[in-house]
């Protein structure tokens, strides 16, 4: 019985042993390829830094009050909402559910913001949320959503017909 026990422990010590191998091989392997990289992404550099100050000189001339500090730094095409990936529309769709009167896209963007713990987002957010919205809006028109066809769109639940449009 003893015999037993200590081959199923050494097996069991072996295999965790043989993973840890293969996973420092695995990041091994992963930190040379990025150190392959290393010459071609500091080649970048003085490319995008350039085009940074260029880009700073045309905003400086085009608005003289326009400082550095007020744009700040993002990572670009990634998610930058506070609003989790994925889940905007919904998030939209359920604020015109549990509303009792019609809602432009704005007021439904300020509404999911506000749900996900913005209470006064920034100019930029509003506008990425606002278009999040307003396309998830477009997509289900007509199946699950109703708009009044107007100037700002008036937008209603399917689920909730007796919520009547601004005239």
């Amino acid at each position: 019985m003893g015999h037993s026990n200590f081959r199923a422990s050494l097996e069991k010590r072996y295999s965790a042993l043989t993973g840890q191998l293969r996973e420092v091989q695995e990041n091994i392997s992963r930190i040379q390829r990025e150190v392959e990289k290393l010459p071609q992404l500091e080649a970048e550099i003085p490319k995008l830094e350039a085009l940074i100050e260029s880009a700073a000189m045309l905003l400086e001339d085009a608005d003289p009050t326009w400082r550095r500090e007020q744009t700040p730094a993002i990572k670009p095409w990634t998610h930058n909402l506070p609003v989790p990936f994925g889940s905007c529309g919904r998030r939209g769709m359920e604020v015109l559910r549990q509303a009792d009167k019609p809602m432009t896209a704005r007021q439904i963007a300020l509404e999911v913001l506000r749900q996900s713990g913005v209470d006064e987002p920034d100019k930029t957010t509003i506008q990425r949320t606002l278009n999040a919205i307003e396309a998830s809006m477009r997509k289900f028109r007509g199946r699950t959503v109703e708009s009044s066809g107007k100037y700002p769109a008036q937008w209603r639940s399917i689920a909730n017909p007796n919520v009547g449009f601004d005239v």
